[in-house]
């Protein structure tokens, strides 16, 4: 991949209630840890690598996640840039590069991280800890935690997903894929643009009005951290560009695919094997309102992880939550975020009738 770039993010907004620190700054990506105040001691809060989704969402829709989980873990994020800021000579970013820097980030915090995968990210997360365990001597995360992901969607299909196995690869590099235009220093990279996504988007929200669900709960009354300062409305219609290698990689491997719960998903030519996952725990968190992300979707990993003891795993079902639940808002602050924390303080021994 190409050297670091010292490329603004597109949109970020300053958490101006944490500090943060960068430790890496590539073309694509970037790692930001959030020191506690003083930096107390990485042994008094567990370190954990937050992997957000590369799915067009801007970082600043997790600005509650971020927040809370700050405040209890030695929380690193690792977040995408904008594609429309990154140069075309830095190369394209498919599914497989995504899942280099979700590998390096967990290596460079090393033996005993916990890794979040969120929506998107859970595929990406999981694949990469496949790979670190059957490495033999890679250092492998203590306890890896999957909420509202995408691991098999062929279990209780969404709209989205029956419209993205319905159309073949052609039609949407015709249909989805523009160019960067002029006035970015991506001009001329191709992308699932964001003038796309705000089409879906849109779409996706007015299908909702009649019926309601958490994003027209969300709009009426923001129950966010700071809905003055990090309205949620306008953190979702903030979107980012996405590589158009990633874009279709997505849609090719786990749409059509179906590659990880079917057993052929590859990453340069080396096979993801989830069933060599022995050591890391893993709890898989589902919103029963989920028409993202289908309730069964995520909790899929548990059928792949087979190599995981019963007393290393837990699967936690929030009847009343929508997708965006799942990391904004009170329900996020008061059911999914102390089940993160007690989870990682317990994932050495387990019992999930305690979860």
């Amino acid at each position: 991949m190409p050297g670091p770039l010292p490329l603004p993010l597109s949109d970020r907004p300053p958490r101006a209630c944490f500090a943060e620190e960068i430790l890496k700054d590539g073309a694509f990506e970037r790692l930001v840890r959030f020191p506690a105040a003083g930096d107390r001691a990485q042994v008094d809060r567990p370190r954990t690598l937050l992997v957000a989704p590369l799915s067009g969402v801007n970082p600043r829709l997790m600005y509650d996640m971020v927040a809370d989980l700050a405040a209890v873990t030695d929380l690193h994020l690792l977040e995408w840039r904008d594609a429309a800021d990154v140069p075309n000579a830095c190369g394209g970013f498919g599914l497989a590069d995504c899942l280099s820097q979700v590998l390096e980030s967990i290596q460079d915090l090393g033996e005993g991280v916990n890794v979040v995968g969120l929506c998107q990210s859970a595929l990406p997360a999981l694949a990469a800890t496949a790979l670190l365990a059957s490495s033999r001597t890679l250092p492998t995360p203590r306890s890896l935690i999957l909420i509202g992901g995408k691991i098999d969607p062929r279990i209780n299909p969404t709209a989205g997903d029956r419209f993205a196995t319905g159309h073949a690869l052609d039609w949407f590099r015709a249909h989805a894929i523009t160019e960067v235009g002029p006035g970015h220093p991506g001009v001329g990279r191709p992308v699932y643009a964001k003038a796309t996504q705000e089409k879906v988007l849109w779409s996706y929200v007015n299908r909702h009005l009649a019926t309601g669900c958490d994003v027209i709960a969300k709009t009426l009354h923001d129950d966010g951290l700071d809905p003055a300062g990090h309205p949620f409305l306008a953190s979702l219609g903030s979107l980012i560009n996405v590589p158009a290698e990633f874009f279709l990689d997505v849609i090719t491997t786990v749409y059509h695919g179906n590659a990880l719960p079917e057993g052929t998903m590859t990453w340069f030519g080396l096979p993801v094997d989830t069933a060599l996952i022995q050591d890391t725990a893993l709890l898989t968190v589902e919103g029963g309102k989920d028409d993202i992300a289908g309730p069964g979707q995520c909790r899929a990993a548990h059928d792949l992880c087979t190599g995981i003891p019963e007393h290393k795993r837990a699967h936690r079902l929030i009847d009343g939550a929508g997708h965006f639940d799942l990391f904004h808002g009170a329900i996020w602050h008061d059911q999914v975020r102390p089940l993160i924390s007690q989870f990682i303080s317990q994932c050495a021994d387990i019992d999930p009738r305690r979860l």
